[in-house]
């Protein structure tokens, strides 16, 4: 199915980036650190793709005051920073935000990161050129899976949401865009079970970072799209 889309939105972690190990180890750190023991890696798995102090409050074993919550960010933040030698790009899903960009159809992130965590981010991401348009959770009331961090990204960028895509690799990705009302695309490869994924009804799945990209390399912009260099 080839569709014509005026923009597509990306996620971050585990759709451009495997950031997997570095959310793991510095999540595990920082209850270790705060709460004095280490949630295991598949309830961690199941909470990525949420904005960082959210899952910070569902694994803590106490009622943190607003400056505990405050200490346990600012300890985790850094110590994904620490841990940044365990993050890697998916070359192909890299390629495919930079490729619809130089079709001449809009891109923008869309990230359950704050923006102190994604400026840090975009420091190292040498992609960053390719973006029109960024929303963070700091950005938005309500952010993923509410559907208001999509809708946001289509009002900076000038799109109807019905033009737009999504592409996420987690069930808050693919609620976020059903809900604006964009087409929403999951991908199999990052933390979410594939299953779970295909659960929420997205309207395209790809396995692959390389499958995403042969799709994307078929889309047809509309005219008001014109080819950047």
């Amino acid at each position: 199915m080839i569709r014509e889309f005026e923009a597509i939105l990306f996620d971050v972690d585990g759709t451009l980036v495997d950031s997997i190990d570095l959310i793991v180890q510095g999540l595990s750190d920082t209850f270790h650190e705060f709460a004095g023991r280490r949630p295991d890696e598949a309830e961690i798995l199941g909470k990525i793709g949420r904005p960082l102090r959210s899952q910070l409050l569902d694994y803590s074993v106490m009622s943190p005051s607003q400056e505990q919550v405050e200490a346990m960010t600012s300890f985790a933040i850094n110590r994904f920073e620490d841990l940044k030698h365990l993050e890697r790009h998916f070359p192909a899903a890299v390629e495919t935000l930079r490729w619809v960009h130089q079709q001449g159809i809009k891109t923008a992130l869309v990230t359950s990161k704050s923006r102190v965590e994604l400026e840090a981010f975009l420091t190292r991401f040498d992609s960053a050129s390719y973006v029109d348009a960024i929303v963070t959770a700091s950005d938005v009331a309500h952010p993923k899976p509410d559907p208001e961090s999509a809708v946001r990204a289509c009002e900076l960028l000038g799109v109807d949401p019905r033009m737009a895509a999504m592409i996420g690799d987690s069930v808050f990705d693919i609620r976020c865009a059903n809900g604006a009302g964009l087409t929403s695309i999951a991908v199999g490869y990052g933390a979410a079970n594939p299953d779970t994924l295909l659960k929420e009804r997205p309207d395209l799945y790809f396995e692959t970072p390389e499958a995403l990209l042969a799709w994307a390399k078929e889309l047809a912009p509309t005219e008001s799209c014109p080819v950047r260099k």
